[in-house]
């Protein structure tokens, strides 16, 4: 390895590629090269293959901001955390395999007790999978249900070399994420709410996230502390810069959104990681959803009226209020964890009783945190 730099390079992943990895042999030598024109491969023997850097549209670039933003949350009080054994996992897949569903619901079920082995149901047939091997170490007993299962599948490979997986669930029907413990490398997979579900468009994530306010000046010297040791926790920048937690993940929050920061949620660090040369152009990227525009017009024309804050024991501050739009009186209310996470909330509006937050918080909610944080 000569010298190291952090970078990022776009190349698509295409079926040549992934016929060059599978020439690798353990009695031949494999060298790749990355650089910003793309990906080389080198097998002992055969001729190079380049996989040229292509131009990612905007859609794109939305969509790989909102799988960070999402897999920020995974820490949150409300989500859950257990390990599952590789064989449990082959059971799953194997269920799978053998029935194919021809009417919904088509959706998985994990039921998770605390000190109780994992269960998995398979819905629409009630098909219970135990897991002796995986037992839920959490706090909280809970259920949680999730759709595009079949994706699942994707991991069948590693399941011969994995040591475990952990997988990540941010709620019912919401986002989840399975890391693989290869030994000397992981692989995470990391799923949208439904297969359909558009990380671009319908999984505002990021207004879910830490949205303390942060001072340029502040946020540059999180950032430099970052950059210094290429990777940090948030406990850590706010120990040696004498910062809150939630200031500092704040900060990174916004890092993580401009495309300078990524989450490693393998290890439970950020890390510096600029996806493009050239600054992304925010002001394209930042309102893909209409939500959080429409949010702070509402607070512009004074229609948000906020009732008084409360904080609970657990240290979650507790929203509520009511917002006029559209002739209506809305009552929206938020709970938001000491990290400035929305973990819960409720909503009178429409689009809300339909969507729940499984596609991140009304524009009346955002409207009462926007009113809360100009206070």
């Amino acid at each position: 390895v000569g010298d190291f730099a952090c970078g990022t390079t776009n190349i698509d992943y295409s079926s040549t590629l992934y016929d060059e990895f599978q020439k690798i042999r353990s009695y031949k030598t494999t060298e790749f090269e990355v650089d910003p024109s793309g990906f080389t491969v080198r097998n002992e023997g055969d001729p190079d293959f380049k996989e040229v850097k292509i131009d990612l549209p905007d859609s794109w670039v939305r969509g790989f901001l909102q799988v960070n933003a999402a897999m920020a949350l995974t820490d949150a009080p409300t989500a859950a955390r257990f390990e599952l054994h590789p064989m449990d996992l082959y059971n799953l897949c194997f269920q799978l395999r053998r029935r194919r569903e021809k009417e919904g619901p088509r959706s998985l079920r994990y039921r998770l007790t605390p000190g109780q082995p994992v269960q998995i149901v398979l819905d629409p047939w009630g098909i219970v999978i135990d897991c002796p091997r995986s037992v839920f170490t959490g706090t909280r007993e809970q259920e949680v249900r999730v759709w595009g299962r079949r994706r699942l599948l994707i991991l069948e490979r590693l399941i011969p070399i994995a040591k475990k997986f952990t997988v990540h669930l941010l709620g019912y029907g919401m986002p989840s994420f399975y890391v693989a413990d290869l030994g000397d490398m992981s692989f995470t997979l990391g799923l949208s709410g439904w297969t359909a579900n558009d990380w671009a468009k319908a999984g505002n994530f990021d207004l879910m996230a830490p949205r303390a306010q942060v001072d340029a000046y502040t946020s540059q010297a999180i950032f430099a502390a970052l950059r210094k040791d290429w990777r940090s926790t948030p406990e850590a920048l706010a120990a040696g810069l004498g910062l809150d937690r939630a200031t500092v993940l704040g900060a990174l929050g916004g890092w993580t959104q401009a495309g300078r920061a990524i989450y490693d949620l393998n290890k439970g660090v950020y890390r510096a990681r600029e996806l493009s040369r050239e600054p992304l152009p925010m002001e394209k990227l930042r309102f893909a959803s209409e939500r959080e525009q429409e949010a702070a017009t509402l607070v512009d024309q004074r229609a948000v009226n906020l009732a008084t804050p409360r904080r609970d024991t657990q240290g979650h501050l507790h929203l509520s209020g009511s917002v006029r739009s559209g002739g209506r009186i809305l009552q929206p209310t938020l709970q938001i964890d000491g990290d400035e996470r929305i973990v819960e909330g409720e909503c009178t509006c429409s689009w809300f009783q339909h969507n729940k937050l499984r596609k991140g918080p009304c524009a009346h909610q955002l409207a009462l945190r926007i009113r809360n944080s100009r206070s």
